[in-house]
């Protein structure tokens, strides 16, 4: 893949974790604000996933038929519409329905992004790659939240909600002038035959099945995480420490570092060793660290608990993304990641809906505990990864393996 074509994806993805991160220590105090209970900030934050959810599958299959640019363009410029009309919200109701606009929007930007990072990768280099994209996701993800925490201690909640429509305007601009689209995709027809490899071809190799299933629940454990970490968290340490709008974005940065830092190794270990280690132990780690969510002797072990659960996070996700990539078929790899993330917003919607009434019945330190049982079982699910023989010698790999050119 051309170094140009990798360096706009992994821009245009720090753009979009950039904005929305800068308006995530708002966006619960400023719900809270405006008289939204527990409960219903955990529905402003899962309607963000429920938009996600909805459009993840059609988006992945859409560019599959027509290419990926313009559904990636016309994802920012939904984002920047959907941040400036926050200066307009005045109730909970609005932060409801803005936040399903912009999750709307949102969703169309990352089954066309991680359909065509990997569209003319090796097997044997997907790990990498997708720790690569992984870590640069979760570095906007970080800085987001650090700048926006900032920006609401100076100027008040709505800066940051501007401050995201703007980097959202930006990044659409950017994607129509630098994007290119791989070959592959840019010449394929916009309605595909009854007997086109799309048409016929299933959805994974046989035997797969399980192992993409498992793959899904350990992404879905990252959606329940940041569910929590969005919903919950800021009022949770505003509870136990008084925590400002500055101290919160600092407990996202440490969560978003840590995904970030360590999402390169793991997914360099995947390739190396297999997808289950790391996923299985990544999210074991992850929630050893959000147990400790529920006995913080300071604010300082808080962002240690938080900078945990990053790190086994991050551990996991490159491993179950190139594992969907190497169980899927090559012509349906859109769709594929479809489903993948579809699986993260499932996590996000059921977590912010339970996380919040849980919360609501027997406070926070119960949703915590909610969190970290929820967390254990679905790491489990990591052991039935059946690997895919991407280590396997070359004449053992798959015939796509063979023909694709690595990185």
């Amino acid at each position: 893949m051309p170094n140009r074509r990798i360096l706009v994806i992994f821009t245009l993805t720090f753009l979009s974790n950039l904005g929305y991160g800068v308006m995530i220590p708002s966006l619960s105090l400023y719900a809270s604000s405006v008289g939204a209970s527990h409960s219903f900030i955990g529905l402003i934050v899962s309607v963000y996933a429920a938009a996600q959810l909805l459009t993840q599958v059609p988006v992945g299959r859409l560019s599959d038929r027509i290419g990926r640019k313009f559904l990636v363009a016309a994802g920012f410029f939904g984002m920047a519409v959907a941040a400036a009309l926050f200066n307009f919200a005045t109730q909970p109701s609005h932060f409801f329905l803005l936040q399903g606009l912009a999750g709307i929007a949102t969703g169309f930007l990352w089954p066309p992004l991680m359909a065509l990072l990997t569209d003319d990768v090796s097997p044997s280099q997907r790990g990498k790659l997708m720790g690569t994209f992984n870590t640069i996701f979760f570095i906007g993800i970080g800085v987001g939240p650090l700048l926006g925490g900032y920006i609401a201690s100076a100027y008040g909640y709505m800066a940051s909600f501007n401050v995201w429509a703007a980097i959202a305007a930006f990044g659409g601009f950017f994607c129509l002038v630098w994007f290119q689209e791989t070959p592959r995709t840019a010449k394929a027809p916009a309605i595909k035959s009854a007997h086109s490899p799309t048409a016929t071809s299933g959805l994974l190799k046989p035997g797969f099945w399980p192992t993409f299933m498992a793959g899904c629940a350990i992404r879905a454990r990252g959606g329940f995480c940041t569910s929590f970490n969005n919903a919950l968290l800021p009022l949770y340490a505003v509870g136990l420490f008084g925590a400002s709008t500055k101290m919160i974005g600092s407990l996202m940065f440490i969560h978003g570092l840590m995904l970030a830092f360590f999402n390169l190794p793991g997914g360099m270990i995947s390739d190396r060793f297999g997808r289950r280690i790391p996923a299985f132990w990544g999210s074991l780690l992850a929630t050893a660290g959000v147990l400790w969510y529920s006995f913080p002797s300071g604010f300082s072990t808080l962002l240690v608990a938080v900078g945990l659960a990053g790190a086994g996070s991050a551990f996991a996700t490159p491993a179950v993304a190139a594992l969907t990539a190497d169980v899927c078929n090559p012509e349906r790899r859109g769709e594929a990641f479809g489903y993948f993330l579809t699986s993260f917003y499932v996590g996000m919607v059921f977590g912010a809906l339970i996380f919040g009434f849980v919360s609501d019945l027997v406070g926070l330190p119960g949703a915590v505990l909610a969190w970290g049982i929820t967390s254990f079982l679905l790491s489990l699910t990591g052991w039935i990864i059946r690997e895919t023989g991407v280590r396997a010698p070359l004449q053992t790999l798959p015939q796509e393996s063979r023909v694709r050119s690595s990185v």
